[in-house]
């Protein structure tokens, strides 16, 4: 029975949450691959204001990434075969995940909870506007390994915000989202690059108003693929390499999801009856 109320208590509190939160900021992660087995990172602490007081989330591990293309010994990746405009191929080296975690907050001795989608949010635009997401990547080159790469030409590399997974050489639309950013040309010997993008334009969100048209990544799980996108040939067995691959960004926690604890529960149950009421009376 005292179950059933508390059940009962919960679903008229979550009827009426809209009724008491007054600002949802978004939480932000970053996350670093530092070879195909080990990866770590973090949701950063948000706050959820409601009329009650600010309810503050505590800083939530995010859980380890699944490596696409890993890379044997100190390499996050290799990739062998150039990945066209939307990575159909899947030859990119990736970082992707799904479901979802869950963030725990506080509000005095009340204690709620969240569960976050680990999904691409729709663009968001700031003020000043930046990017939604970010990322820093070094790449390069075996060639102390006995895998020289070099190219006749140089080589163009992109970011993909998740891939078009159907492979028809046609850009499908609310798949991906693509940023192409620069070209690089691999001599012999050792090759060690960076590419990092936080702020420079365009800015990097997972919808634009390029092709392909459609929201892009929003909605999509967060998948991230760094690597050869086209241009050049290589020389015969080359590879590259992914030495470090971090990236980060926004999530949408889903409100559909907040669960305060029983005392809590009891409060804002409450505070929706008595405010029910006095809007009846009003």
């Amino acid at each position: 029975m005292k179950r059933a109320k508390l059940a009962v208590l919960a679903a008229v509190a979550a009827s009426t949450l809209g009724l008491f939160v007054r600002d949802l900021a978004a939480a932000n992660f970053t996350y670093t691959q530092t070879d195909a087995t080990t990866g770590s990172g973090v949701i950063a602490p948000f706050t959820i204001g409601s009329l009650g007081g600010d309810i503050n989330f505590s800083a939530t591990p995010m859980p380890s990434a699944l490596v696409v293309n890993p890379g044997p010994g100190q390499f996050v990746g290799l990739q062998t075969v150039a990945s066209g405009n939307s990575n159909e191929p899947n030859g990119a080296t990736g970082l992707t995940w799904s479901g979802f975690v869950t963030a725990t907050g506080t509000r005095g001795s009340d204690i709620y909870t969240v569960q976050i989608p680990l999904k691409f949010v729709p663009k968001v635009t700031q003020s000043p506007d930046t990017n939604d997401y970010n990322w820093s990547v070094i790449f390069g080159d075996n060639a102390v390994g006995g895998q020289d790469t070099v190219s006749t030409a140089s080589p163009r590399f992109a970011m993909w915000y998740s891939r078009d997974d159907v492979i028809d050489a046609t850009e499908t639309p609310n798949t991906f989202q693509r940023y192409t950013q620069q070209n690089n040309a691999f001599i012999a010997g050792q090759d060690v690059l960076t590419n990092t993008d936080l702020t420079t334009t365009p800015i990097k969100d997972a919808t634009d108003a390029g092709a392909p048209a459609g929201d892009d990544a929003a909605g999509r799980n967060l998948a991230f693929y760094f690597g050869w996108r086209d241009a050049g040939t290589l020389s015969a067995g080359a590879v590259f390499t992914v030495d470090t691959f971090t990236v980060g960004g926004m999530l949408n926690p889903d409100m559909t999801t907040f669960i305060p604890e029983p005392g809590s529960v009891l409060a804002l149950a409450g505070a929706a009856v008595a405010g029910l009421m006095r809007r009846r009376r009003a």
